[in-house]
């Protein structure tokens, strides 16, 4: 990184998440205290008999606002798909320009922006699943359909054709498999998309995925590598199934209530269970230099300031119990971004409501931070979109820098710590704000952000 870079800025931003399909109606949404959680589909009963029975799907989601049509979803995982909707979001917020490329394959060029000096970096916990158990399913089953094919059906009976339909099989072992379920198709496919010809990178580093991708383009910008940067990440968990929430669920993980589903996600509460398992979605942010979105008379949302890392060592499930991977992790994203502890008015924490997890992030922050800091999990509202959940969580951040207010702590009765937790939106004026992600594996990473041209270093405002 260079020696004195300038300021990094959040320009522009794009999400899809269970409250909405854009920025706007799901930050409204989340500003009104709403949640999404449903008991999970019926098909998937039949397959398991599962701990938890609720969890937050996506809406009807329309992708030909995004120039995708049925040729797309043909050659594009859906988990692409949201990428490539969340960075259009993006950049359109960024008042970025497009112009047409190739009319034949549906590309753009992003305009006044030298397509070299464009990165891409974006992250996924699981990548193209949809795809890889899809293609799966059908070569798997091919002796089974070889053997219905032979059957003489009985007279009233079902067909072997019924029969195959009732197990969901595709029609063909589909010829674009390996370039729709690879990982780095999430960045891959919108860079293509976009015409960006400068680096591309994918981030598989499970909940901290996003998280860490929009780090290295925070560094990429600051250290002049890239001009500008689209960063994020998606995360698309649904399968007809039910295996990959089947596979969370096992684990002891997942919030239970289904009785209650309105109930079910309690982070931060004494009676939490588990985390609402998200279906998925996408969340990007557009990064660029203080005075690239000033010449385009840009007013940024907020500044990225620091970005920290940290490893536990220690397990591929549990978190350290002791915290101290955690703490040194925000304390040198603290001090790379210039300002002390007592200077953060708010921390989007990590808040997934396990029994775990809650307790030891609640503990660091409360020895850290202290009693000052609003903290709110915005997985109460949306539930945990795995990969994705760290740059959904990096742009509710910075919508809250921009427009000083915060979403509520939903289902908090009884928090297990006396720390400052919204019960209700609020507004305040949030000069440093902190985001952060723990993962399996041991992963953590968090990013400060800033109010834009602010320097939060001279003192502490509170």
């Amino acid at each position: 990184m260079k020696d004195s870079p300038e300021p990094v800025v959040i320009s522009g931003v794009g999400m899809i998440c269970p409250l909405g399909q854009d920025v706007p109606t799901a930050w409204s949404r989340m500003l009104q205290g709403d949640s999404v959680a449903e008991p999970i589909p019926d098909a998937w009963l039949g397959h398991a008999d599962y701990n938890s029975r609720v969890w937050a799907p996506l809406p009807a989601l329309d992708f030909s606002r995004y120039g995708l049509g049925r040729a797309d979803t043909l050659k594009l995982d859906r988990v692409s798909m949201l990428s490539i909707g969340a960075c259009h979001e993006a950049l359109q917020s960024a008042a970025l320009p497009l112009a047409t490329g190739d009319g034949r394959t549906g590309t753009f060029r992003i305009q006044g922006v030298d397509a070299s000096r464009i990165g891409v970096f974006v992250g996924t916990g699981i990548g193209g699943i949809n795809t890889t158990l899809r293609t799966h399913l059908y070569h798997a089953m091919k002796p089974v359909r070889d053997e219905l094919a032979a059957l003489e059906t009985d007279a009233g009976n079902a067909s072997p054709g019924d029969v195959v339909e009732r197990i969901r099989l595709d029609r063909r072992f589909n010829p674009l498999a390996v370039t729709m379920l690879m990982s780095n198709a999430v960045s891959a496919a919108p860079a293509v998309r976009f015409g960006v010809k400068g680096p591309c990178r994918t981030t598989t580093l499970a909940c901290a995925s996003g998280t860490v991708a929009i780090g290295d383009a925070w560094r990429a910008v600051a250290a002049g590598h890239v001009d500008l940067a689209i960063a994020g990440a998606a995360e698309y968990l649904f399968d007809d199934y039910g295996s990959i929430f089947r596979a969370y669920d096992i684990t002891g993980a997942l919030a239970r209530g289904s009785d209650d589903p309105a109930r079910a996600n309690r982070p931060f509460d004494a009676d939490r269970g588990g985390f609402l398992f998200s279906e998925g979605g996408a969340a990007m942010v557009i990064l660029e230099s203080r005075s690239s979105a000033a010449r385009r008379g840009v007013e940024p949302l907020a500044e990225i300031g620091g970005f920290g890392e940290s490893f536990d060592g220690h397990d591929l499930i549990a978190m350290d119990e002791t915290g101290t991977g955690i703490r040194a992790m925000v304390e040198s994203a603290l001090d790379q971004a210039g300002v002390e502890a007592a200077q953060v008015d708010y921390v989007n924490a990590h808040g997934t409501a396990t029994e775990m997890n809650d307790r030891i992030e609640l503990a660091m922050l409360d020895e850290l931070l202290g009693e000052g800091p609003l903290i709110n999990s915005t997985k109460g509202l949306i539930g945990h979109a795995i990969g994705a959940s760290g740059a959904m969580e990096t742009v509710v951040t910075a919508l809250s820098i921009r427009d000083g207010r915060v979403h509520p702590c939903r289902n908090l009765d009884t928090p297990i710590r006396r720390l400052n937790f919204p019960r209700q939106a609020q507004s305040a004026r949030i000069d440093v704000a902190l985001t952060q992600s723990f993962a399996f594996g041991g992963h953590n990473a968090c990013l400060v952000l800033k109010r834009p041209g602010d320097d939060a270093s001279a003192g502490d405002r509170r």
